[in-house]
């Protein structure tokens, strides 16, 4: 079987010890068809067995093992090394978020975002003999959305964090307008008014970055984009219907 050498450079970090640094170089026998995920679960097994990383499904669904190559953000289960082998891969944890150890980071942002707009569905009332009807229009609405892993790739790469931290992040915003969407939730003034401020849909720049690295074709921007006409189209009008009911007091 045809191998070739990869060689990785890690960035590592342990909070017991060192600040992060540039380890040794590590040099990996690949083979065709060979991943990241696989060469360094290699350099754990056979090398060094402290380097720590995240690792699950080895799938691209469970969204763990999300890093920094190269200064792009990837899924390691889904980086094939043959696009690695001409020089020294550099490796990083994600940015934005703490570093607990080596290439692990502390995801506790994302998910104290997550948990803020309550992502499970809050359903309308129905009567009991029959179920919530969904046209295949309004599931094929909803269907980019579900497809986020919740991996943080779009976290590292959003400029709105370098000027509001507590921004909610793409990756949540997108969340929100799956449940704006569906036609079996009844929050539609809920949602919109819990992302109605900077560190919700007015905080995004707007520069598609996080559409450009998602690993799941989620188009987050889109989302919020969508959701600032829906805030906009609702808040005209309501002061349209309170001019009216002025006009109408007025006239009495």
């Amino acid at each position: 079987m045809e191998t070739s050498a990869l060689i990785l450079k890690i960035k590592r970090y342990n909070p017991e010890k060192d600040p992060p640094r540039w380890t040794e170089t590590f040099n990996v026998e690949t083979k065709k068809g060979m991943n990241l995920l696989e060469a360094l679960l290699r350099i754990q097994d056979e090398k060094d067995p402290t380097l720590s990383f995240r690792y699950s499904c080895r799938g691209a669904v469970c969204g763990s093992c999300g890093m920094k190559v190269n200064e792009k953000l990837v899924l390691a289960c889904r980086t094939p090394v043959e696009g690695l082998l001409e020089e020294t891969t550099l490796i990083e944890p994600l940015p934005f978020f703490p570093v607990i150890r080596d290439l692990i980071v502390d995801m506790s942002p994302l998910f104290e975002h997550f948990r803020k707009i309550e992502p499970y569905l809050h359903g309308k009332p129905v009567m009991p003999e029959r179920e919530h009807i969904m046209t295949e229009e309004e599931r094929k609405a909803i269907d980019p959305y579900i497809q986020c892993i919740l991996c943080g790739i779009c976290f590292g790469v959003c400029p709105a964090f370098n000027r509001e931290a507590l921004f909610f992040g793409p990756a949540i915003l997108a969340k929100a307008f799956r449940f704006l969407l569906d036609p079996r939730d009844r929050r539609d003034k809920e949602i919109l008014e819990s992302v109605d401020h900077h560190q919700g849909v007015w905080g995004c720049n707007t520069v598609f970055q996080c559409v450009k690295v998602c690993p799941k074709e989620v188009p987050p921007t889109h989302a919020i984009v969508k959701m600032r006409r829906k805030i906009l189209k609702y808040k005209l009008a309501s002061f349209f219907s309170r001019f009216s009911s002025l006009c109408r007091s007025s006239s009495k």
